[in-house]
């Protein structure tokens, strides 16, 4: 009997201790349980923040990649419409110009040879015109003549081609910007007070010389 307590008590005793060493061990289960899901729960934050971030990059990259590209589509057709916008500013000029001068010479012509008397008996009638509608009639006539010869010229090949090159050329040329023509009338301006301050000081400063020399006789 006394050997059946003893195995009872033992038994008590190994239940008691046993008890606080499972209460650890549980609490320990709960905390890896707590920090599993709290990692679970953090993983799919952090990798759906780095999707978005990729995608975000991605979508600033194509971006990028799409204005520069519609940049260099927009400098192409820059390019090519300043070359005709060129070539036809030339010719416009040319036409406007040889109008003017053909006109001016034109009127000349015809005041000169209406002072004539051989010319006022062959054709009276271009004689007596005033001067006023000599000078208009002489512009319309020069501006139709300029107006013909211009697209004569204009259809050339060979004048077409020159042209064409002397344009292309004139695209090559980096002009400068406004911020460049200031900056650069700036230095201007204040290089020319500089230097007319310093020529003022110095014929003072002769003036004063030669008035002392030439004063004193010396």
């Amino acid at each position: 009997m006394a050997t059946r307590r003893e195995k009872d008590e033992a038994r008590k005793a190994q239940k008691k201790g046993s008890a606080p060493d499972s209460a650890p061990d549980s609490g320990a289960d709960a905390s890896l349980a707590v920090r599993k899901g709290s990692d679970l729960d953090v993983a799919p934050s952090a990798d759906e923040a780095g999707e978005e971030h990729d995608e975000a990059a991605e979508g600033s990259e194509e971006q990028a990649a799409g204005e520069e590209a519609g940049e260099d589509a927009e400098v192409a057709a820059a390019r090519q419409l300043g070359t005709d916008r060129y070539v036809m500013a030339g010719f416009f000029g040319a036409a406007i110009l040889g109008a003017y001068v053909l006109g001016k010479a034109i009127h000349g012509i015809w005041g000169n040879l209406s002072n004539r008397d051989w010319f006022s008996r062959a054709v009276p009638a271009l004689a007596a015109v005033a001067d006023e509608d000599k000078a208009t009639y002489a512009t319309v006539i020069a501006g139709v003549i300029a107006v013909i010869v211009t697209l004569r010229t204009y259809r050339r090949p060979d004048v077409r081609e020159w042209t064409d090159e002397v344009a292309s050329e004139l695209i090559k040329v980096k002009w400068p910007t406004k911020k460049d023509v200031t900056n650069s009338t700036m230095v201007v301006i204040a290089a020319s007070a500089v230097a007319t301050l310093y020529l003022a000081l110095l014929d003072r400063l002769w003036s004063f010389v030669t008035g002392i020399v030439y004063g004193t006789g010396s």
